[in-house]
């Protein structure tokens, strides 16, 4: 075994590049055992080949080479082990925020494909739906659609509702009357919340778990069957937990979206 190795053999040797073992030097991260004074060659020695496997394997955990150098310059297991501990911690935050992505994602993917994997039928169905948290603002009648999405996007801009996580499906409130007379008249206009806000507020509201008959309709074209509603809903008139939540499948032109109305029972 020789006592020194150049710096192009120690790099043949470790898989590191030459320029990364100059960059170790100049960062007073790991300086070669010897340097020749005439040449300026840099030469390292065999126990320092075990320091630079140690920083490689600490750069794959994702520590940076400034920690790695106070790591290598201390060369205690005391001062290792907290920064590994912060790192695993900083990972863990990683998944969880990557599971929450994916869920984000399969919301989304199902969301898009509502018409596709519902069809365009307009028969009656119930679902059992859990209790659900909307940021909403109220509609007066004959508003202009436009003008309560622009009060709705103002509210959910602004604080205490901007730090709110959102899901981007879009919804109104509407009462049986009107759908019995085949007119959209919503009373408000919603988004949902990824979960359960902290703080449930006048313009937060709770849609409560139940059991909902459901039907699909382009409902801003007001081209639903009253007469099946009024065979089914007639005796609920006053019925105040009706939503008619829009499913997208453009995501440049909304007119023709496809809506599926929630009837509370």
């Amino acid at each position: 075994m020789k006592e020194y190795y150049s710096i192009g053999e120690t790099a043949n040797l470790l898989g590191v590049s030459t320029q990364t073992l100059r960059y170790y030097d100049k960062e007073n991260i790991l300086k070669p055992v010897r340097i020749n004074d005439q040449t300026g060659y840099r030469y390292y020695s065999y126990t320092q080949f075990h320091v630079i496997d140690r920083i490689k394997y600490l750069q794959g955990f994702g520590l940076s080479l400034e920690e790695i150098g106070v790591i290598i310059q201390d060369g205690t297991v005391k001062t290792l082990l907290p920064r590994l501990a912060a790192r695993k911690e900083a990972l863990l935050e990683q998944i969880n925020q990557t599971v929450e992505q994916i869920k984000d994602i399969d919301w989304y993917i199902h969301y898009f494909q509502f018409s596709e994997m519902n069809g365009k039928s307009s028969g009656f169905y119930r679902v059992h739906l859990p209790e659900r948290y909307v940021l909403e603002v109220p509609c007066t009648p004959e508003e202009p659609l436009g003008d309560m999405e622009i009060r709705l996007a103002e509210k959910k801009g602004k604080p205490p509702y901007s730090e709110l996580p959102f899901r981007r499906q879009y919804g109104y409130r509407i009462h049986m009357e009107d759908l019995l007379r085949q007119e959209f008249r919503p009373s408000s206009y919603f988004i949902f919340t990824k979960s359960r806000p902290d703080h449930i507020c006048r313009d937060i509201q709770v849609i409560p778990e139940g059991d909902f008959v459901c039907f699909r309709t382009p409902i801003l074209k007001e081209c639903w069957n009253t007469g099946d509603l009024k065979a089914c809903f007639s005796g609920l008139a006053h019925q105040d937990t009706i939503l008619a939540l829009e499913f997208e499948d453009n995501l440049v032109d909304w007119s023709d979206a496809m809506y599926e109305v929630q009837i509370m029972i």
